[in-house]
């Protein structure tokens, strides 16, 4: 059995088959509210005693091997996504199909190493890019197609590096390329070097009304939010999309009137809950689906007026929430998440880890738990660096070869890249996929990729500057209508710190500009 519980985790786990199933009854783990005890202490031991899922999805069709995920086919290790087909490796993404290792993709098909992109066909290597197709090592473009090594541009055709050339030239220079690992390399290297030299929003997405954050798409009255699309009214939250009215909340979508939540869809009117879909009016819940008046439940389905995982009565549930409600207001735990030292999970064990790092002493230091993996003795049959060449130059055996990561090869590296895998297959769909898209096999396990495609985005932090458009260090191309002259004086919070090369813009300036 596959599972997000690592084996050291102290209570039972379920696979999908038996977790579902009416051969057991979660009621019978629950226990009888002690009033002199923490009400925290008390729902961990319901948490820890009550069988979990060991994978949350819903309606997959040959998706085993993915979580908190629904209506799936053909898709292979993604997680916290939907409605998507012959999908590999990746996280937040939405009706997409044929696509590998991207990052928050939504409708779009034949994509590779992509991140934070929407309507984009048959393209590698994309960033923050909008119905784009046919093209490569694009960033921050709209409406382009057949365009290589490009910065901001919008609909556009034939460009490579941001110079228009001829469509025959431009094929011409496509057919010629090598597709392999140093060339890539040596592409991106480029890119990064073109951006440096051209303005940046200071956030990423756009149709945003008195929001601050990062990568947002329509998102109105929202205070410091990251991920966000089609959000009104929220603040201080994360991964959260189609969501209005929510305070610190973690991976959530379409939910309304929220407070403290993580891992929670479909939902409304809940207060520090995780794992939990379709649920309403419910407080401190642990993997619960399609229940409503639930207080302190774990693994509960279809169930109501529930405290700790006993069975009441609609008055006696309401009489019972309002005396808890007030001794967690006394003990100061009412409105709070669910404590770190109660977690199903240590801290490199979440997404926590992927967000704000941390080393296993500054982990313990703060207070976290921290999970020591076991040593992987993975033997390789192949070293990566034995990969080499463009992909027709790879066996077909390909898929029977356990292939050594990269990161393995330096001290250094290993200390960086603390969930590598230390080896990894290449699965005969991937292959196919390298194959269609004429991609190399990468050097990376799956883990290490990850790490690597969030590295590119901006951290979840925001810092107080100015625009930096002043005529000087980039040559304009037009008069801005809100200072014609000198320097702009508009302020923002940016995810961009002070010390970033990249030459930030305001949205007016920056719409001047590019748009």
């Amino acid at each position: 059995m596959i599972s997000i519980y690592n084996p050291d985790y102290p209570g039972p786990v379920y696979c999908q088959p038996c977790f579902w199933s009416d051969k057991w009854d979660p009621l019978q783990y629950g226990k009888e509210y002690e009033p002199n005890r923490l009400f925290f202490d008390q729902f961990k031991e319901v948490r820890f005693r009550t069988p979990k899922i060991a994978l949350a999805g819903f309606r997959r069709v040959n998706s085993e091997y993915t979580n908190q995920a629904q209506d799936l086919k053909n898709c292979y290790m993604i997680v916290a996504s939907d409605q998507s087909e012959d999908y590999l490796y990746g996280n937040w993404n939405a009706k997409s199909k044929f696509c590998c290792d991207c990052y928050a993709v939504e409708e779009c098909e034949l994509l590779y190493e992509s991140l934070n992109c929407k309507s984009c066909y048959k393209g590698s290597y994309l960033e923050h890019c909008e119905s784009c197709s046919d093209s490569y090592f694009l960033y921050d473009c709209r409406g382009c197609n057949n365009c290589f090594g490009c910065v901001g541009l919008r609909n556009k055709s034939y460009y490579w590096f941001n110079q228009p050339i001829s469509k025959e030239e431009y094929k011409k220079r496509f057919n010629e390329i090598l597709w392999t690992k140093d060339n890539i390399n040596k592409f991106r290297a480029e890119l990064r070097n073109l951006e440096q030299v051209h303005p940046h929003k200071y956030y990423q997405g756009r149709q945003i009304v008195s929001s601050s954050g990062d990568y947002m798409e329509n998102v109105k009255n929202s205070r410091q939010v990251f991920n966000a699309r089609h959000t009104e009214d929220i603040s201080y939250s994360q991964d959260a999309w189609r969501v209005k009215n929510g305070l610190d909340l973690t991976e959530v979508a379409f939910n309304e009137m929220d407070y403290e939540l993580e891992g929670v869809g479909y939902s409304s009117h809940n207060i520090g809950c995780s794992k939990t879909w379709n649920t309403s009016q419910s407080y401190y819940t642990d993997n619960c689906f399609s229940c409503d008046y639930i207080f302190g439940g774990v693994s509960l389905h279809k169930k109501k007026y529930c405290i700790l995982n006993r069975q009441y009565s609609n008055e006696e549930y309401d009489s019972l929430k309002t005396q808890i409600i007030e001794q967690m207001h006394s003990s100061k735990e009412w409105g709070e998440f669910l404590p770190a030292s109660i977690s199903s999970f240590a801290y490199n064990e979440s997404l926590a880890q992927d967000y704000f790092p941390l080393t296993k002493e500054n982990a313990l230091k703060h207070g976290f738990r921290w999970y020591d993996r076991p040593t992987r003795d993975y033997k390789a049959t192949k070293q990566h660096n034995e990969i080499t060449g463009t992909i027709d130059e790879v066996a077909d055996d390909i898929s029977k070869q356990i292939v050594s990561c990269k990161t393995q090869d330096d001290t250094n590296l290993k200390k960086d890249y603390l969930s590598c895998a230390t080896a990894f297959r290449i699965t005969p769909a991937e292959f196919q996929f390298y194959k269609k898209m004429k991609l190399p096999i990468p050097d990376k396990c799956f883990p290490c990729r990850l790490q690597d495609r969030l590295g590119l985005r901006n951290p979840r932090k925001l810092w107080p500057r100015k625009c930096m458009c002043d005529y000087k260090i980039y040559p304009n191309t037009a008069k801005h209508a809100h200072h014609p002259e000198g320097a702009c004086l508009n302020e923002f919070e940016t995810s961009y710190s002070l010390d970033r090369p990249e030459i930030i813009y305001c949205e007016s300036c920056y719409n001047s500009e590019v748009v």
